[in-house]
């Protein structure tokens, strides 16, 4: 089995990881490199956090620009743990998008070419949008994926999971673009926000000469998973009346936030800090939201609020697991719910107003103790309804956390199957009751494959075909 680089003509499958087990082959590899000496983690700047780095300042009368257009770029390196570099190319691309309120705004998306690619050939690209859930923009892709981004880049450590992924992606030769679909603000939770930045990501992908895509003409697929996965849902349902230019050959979303207000059933477990880092992140979108909330969070919950949208996913995690919410309001939950300006806000922020229309691949753990399963049934059952084409898949094995490594090799086989050159039609939907996505021959090779990748990469080994 290649596994790295290769000839072309003997290019196998090689495909990407994200969570648990990824973190463990990411952990493996750094270690094996260190205690043996086979990688030298090359010394480099540090690189500022997002807040005080002038890159991601809009250009005056950025504002007259069209959609997706790059106002700015920079090469940049990426590295495993901030520290163990990667063989790949890599760009930041600053572009003109559009904020929660259909006002103009920017956000920066990093897009990535395999070592070896010939960008005089076209290419598929992937958009991945990565599960940081995290309200700052100090814990963005774009920040914590750097070489030099130092223990400030280390906090997000559950993105560098993600690093598997892209390591998949780069060896079938494909390019990506890694957005940061929350924008500068850190929008998580917000309405169709996340989609706008996600396809202006695309069109400022497509436009990037460096990369060599095909234009408005080149295969596109989008795969996210939880927050990524709410990303890429609001992506495919917002594509056809806002980017309907941009050649998309499939979406695939992993237990999808597609009702924030559900995540609520977690309040006083583990995953409570879901409650807090939505909530905060709508508290500072939503003006509105603010102004009636600050009328019944206690002093406690005001602090609470700000603390949250400083602090990145896994400081958020620890500090307020087990938290009873209700503790931070001088009124009951519900009726805190009930208020007007309240509901407007989070009746907005439900996926499913309108329908994809390009085929997707939606899958979710039975068990999943974070995101109830049916909220993703119900938004199945309501695309499906209105014409879209969905391959669903109820893993009866996972929960939350283990589904992005159980889940994987199945939805990326599906991604290939996706953008291959003489890819069949996917027509209706179907719904399949499987004991374990992985519990498929197919798919235990092609994990197999994902982890070997992923470990050479972390190694420093450049992945996918050598074109020049």
């Amino acid at each position: 089995m290649s596994v790295i680089n290769g000839d072309p003509t003997r290019r196998t499958r090689r495909r990407g990881l994200r969570t648990t087990a990824a973190m463990v082959s990411m952990a493996v590899a750094v270690a094996s490199a260190l205690l043996t000496g086979g990688v030298t983690a090359t010394p480099a700047a540090a690189v500022p956090v997002p807040q005080q780095d002038s890159f991601y300042r809009p250009p005056a009368g950025f504002e007259a620009q069209e959609v997706g257009a790059i106002l700015r770029s920079r090469e940049v390196h990426l590295a495993v743990l901030t520290v163990l570099p990667l063989s790949v190319r890599s760009w930041q691309l600053l572009y003109r998008t559009t904020d929660l309120f259909g006002q103009p705004t920017v956000a920066v998306s990093t897009v990535i070419l395999p070592a070896g690619a010939d960008p005089n050939r076209s290419r598929p690209l992937v958009s991945l949008q990565f599960y940081y859930d995290s309200a700052s923009i100090d814990c963005a892709p774009s920040f914590v994926l750097q070489q030099g981004a130092g223990l400030p880049g280390v906090e997000g450590i559950h993105s560098q999971s993600e690093l598997i992924a892209i390591a998949a992606l780069i060896s079938q030769g494909w390019a990506i673009s890694v957005p940061d679909y929350e924008g500068l603000d850190g929008h998580l939770a917000v309405a169709e926000e996340p989609g706008y930045m996600t396809l202006d990501g695309i069109r400022a992908a497509e436009r990037f000469e460096p990369l060599g895509l095909d234009g408005a003409h080149t295969p596109v697929a989008m795969w996210g998973y939880s927050g990524g996965g709410m990303a890429t849902g609001w992506a495919a349902q917002l594509q056809p009346p806002y980017a309907p230019e941009l050649n998309v050959q499939g979406a695939a979303l992993g237990a999808p936030v597609s009702d924030v207000e559900s995540l609520l059933h977690v309040n006083g477990s583990m995953f409570s800090s879901l409650i807090g880092i939505g909530v905060s992140s709508l508290y500072h979108a939503y003006p509105t939201f603010r102004e009636v909330s600050d009328q019944y969070l206690t002093p406690e919950g005001k602090a609470l609020m700000n603390r949250t949208n400083a602090q990145c996913l896994p400081r958020n995690a620890l500090t307020q697991m087990f938290t009873d919410y209700q503790r931070i309001l001088t009124i009951p939950i519900a009726q805190y719910l009930a208020l007007p300006e309240i509901r407007a806000v989070f009746d907005a922020t439900v996926l499913g107003a309108h329908t994809p229309t390009a085929p997707l691949f939606i899958y979710q753990g039975v068990l999943d103790e974070a995101v109830p399963i049916w909220t993703t049934d119900r938004l199945n059952q309501q695309w499906c309804a209105d014409g879209a084409s969905i391959v669903y898949k109820r893993d009866h094995l996972s929960e939350h956390l283990t589904l992005p490594s159980l889940g994987m090799a199945d939805t990326f086989n599906w991604l290939k199957s996706r953008l291959a050159s003489d890819a069949p039609g996917q027509f209706g939907c179907r719904t399949e009751n499987v004991v374990s996505m992985l519990a498929d021959f197919n798919a235990l090779l092609t994990q197999i494959e994902i982890n070997l990748n992923a470990t050479f990469g972390a190694l420093g080994f450049p992945i996918g075909p050598r074109e020049r």
